[in-house]
């Protein structure tokens, strides 16, 4: 006899007694199909002996298997709160080290290496083309036509020269991105599929959509993670390589482009301030809208037996007029930052030739070097205000940053049975058994009591997310060729006990010993 004591509560029975070997966890969703649970308890949890067992359970934890499930994750809304510059920067390199410490270390940093040199090469060739660009303009001034003729050629063979490494740059940094996303994907991928982490992520509702984190997070972070890199290293190149041109040319003018940029990196910052939380609520809530019509779809038998379509239907307007609001918001912010932008960057046409034009009407300078000053002043300017060139991109960026790193935070945590860390466990074992039989001194096989297949000991059971009580001290046995129906209302905790037995609720206490 199967003996069991529960808590009292208000839900029916739910009773497991034996009759011809079938299960009706009518409340639950599918089990993996590999899991020495499912492979076992199937085949082996038949009896002829005729127990019973009566359960009250303390709550409900899932609903009618008719049902489609509910989405898992609620609108975080406006009140995101997004990350410092700390959080971010450890998240980045976090996220980003592991593939340059990886088995393919050696071809990435070789192939980085040369992105690099090709970068400081199409620096270099700038350089080229600055002076190049004086001289052209001189001749011009001057009504030269030999010179000028002399200096257009050599433009062309520049151009002819250049050009490729422009090309050559540009494509090794997008195969190298493409390297990386590879490598990232199958990273993030298997320990995303290790120790059901996938399932207590969903179950638990941990973080929203990580489907997203990792076919569209990985690639933007890759490509724009390469990108950011080498504009960085091309702005430290072009700093060190122009400075010295405009310094040369009228030092006063590198004084006004330290001004000009410090102020308009500040303006920019103030003026975009909210969009790194918009762009981060923006990924959010356009993932929710697709993980709406992706849930449709594989409900559709489900939606369609109940009439929910009206309820499907407000549900995914909902969750798109979320994200058109959201998008109206990044749309305000933007046009806020691009009029201070435009302003910022169209002023550079004239104000090095503002600043240097005197010298040019005393004849201290010849015209080309008005030209000269005008490509070093934007050269440079250029490589100190990346914050104002590439704010929106940045804050998309940082918002990637985020979500990816909160992403790899959950999959390093995934090791521990709950996020919570409660003090007690289900101790789930697999104890291997060999048996042999002995013949009596007839010759016959002696009267044997069929193999042990399943003990639970003192079983309280627990939701991992609430933590809310489902069963208490609950121990029973079973033999080989028992047979066992779980048999109970929709809501009562069928399906919760046969997760206790997967597996995959650990949160209680007690002992489960499967016999393999």
């Amino acid at each position: 006899m199967i003996v069991a004591k529960m808590a009292l509560c208000s839900f029916p029975y739910l009773r497991l007694h034996s009759i011809n070997s079938r299960f009706d966890p009518s409340n639950g969703h599918n089990h993996h199909q590999n899991h020495p649970f499912s492979s076992t308890m199937r085949r082996r949890l038949k009896t002829r002996n005729s127990n019973l067992l009566d359960i009250k359970c303390c709550a409900s934890t899932s609903q009618s298997k008719s049902q489609p499930p509910p989405p898992p994750f609620d609108d975080e809304g406006d009140q995101r709160k997004f990350s410092d510059l700390n959080i971010l920067y450890r998240r980045f390199w976090k996220v980003a080290a592991p593939y340059w410490n990886s088995d393919d270390k050696v071809q990435a940093r070789l192939q980085l290496a040369g992105v690099f040199a090709l970068t400081l090469a199409t620096t270099g060739i700038s350089v080229g083309f600055n002076f190049l660009g004086r001289d052209f303009f001189n001749a011009l001034a001057n009504k030269d036509q030999e010179q000028f003729t002399t200096q257009l050629v050599y433009y062309l063979c520049g151009f002819a020269v250049g050009i490729p490494f422009f090309v050559l740059r540009d494509y090794a940094r997008e195969t190298l991105s493409l390297r990386w996303r590879c490598w990232m994907t199958s990273y993030f991928m298997q320990r995303y599929l290790t120790d059901r982490t996938f399932y207590k992520i969903q179950s638990q509702s941990i973080i929203d959509n990580p489907d997203q984190r990792i076919v569209d997070d990985l690639s933007s972070f890759t490509s724009t993670a390469l990108s950011f890199s080498l504009t960085l290293f091309n702005a430290a190149a072009d700093l060190i390589s122009f400075s010295n041109i405009l310094y040369t040319i009228y030092p006063p003018l590198f004084v006004v482009l330290i001004l000009y940029s410090i102020g308009g990196t500040a303006i920019s910052i103030f003026l975009g301030k909210g969009l790194v939380t918009l762009n981060f609520l923006q990924e959010k809530k356009e993932a929710d809208f697709r993980y709406g019509l992706v849930r449709v779809r594989e409900n559709a038998e489900s939606i369609a037996f109940y009439g929910g379509e009206d309820n499907e239907l407000q549900l995914l307007l909902q969750r798109f007029t979320s994200a058109f609001e959201n998008l109206t918001q990044l749309l305000i912010a933007s046009r806020n930052l691009e009029f201070f932008t435009n302003g910022y960057r169209y002023l550079i046409q004239i104000v090095p030739a503002a600043v240097v034009a005197p010298m040019y009407f005393s004849g201290k300078i010849e015209f080309g070097v008005i030209n000269q000053s005008v490509s070093a002043f934007s050269h440079i300017l250029g490589d100190v205000s990346l914050v104002v060139y590439q704010f929106q991109a940045i804050s998309a960026f940082s918002a990637v940053i985020d979500r990816l790193g909160e992403f790899d935070d959950i999959l390093d945590t995934s090791g521990s049975k709950s996020r919570s860390e409660p003090g007690e466990y289900i101790n789930l074992t697999y104890c291997h058994v060999q048996g042999s039989q002995v013949l009596d001194s007839n010759g016959s096989l002696p009267p044997t009591t069929p193999p042990r297949l399943l003990d639970v000991e003192n079983l309280t059971l627990k939701t991992p997310k609430t933590n809310s009580t489902l069963v208490i001290d609950l121990s029973f046995g079973i033999n080989e060729k028992d047979n066992l129906l779980v048999v109970g209302p929709s809501g009562s905790g069928k399906t919760s006990l046969l997760r206790a037995l997967a597996g995959l609720w650990s949160t209680g206490k007690g002992k489960i010993t499967f016999y393999v």
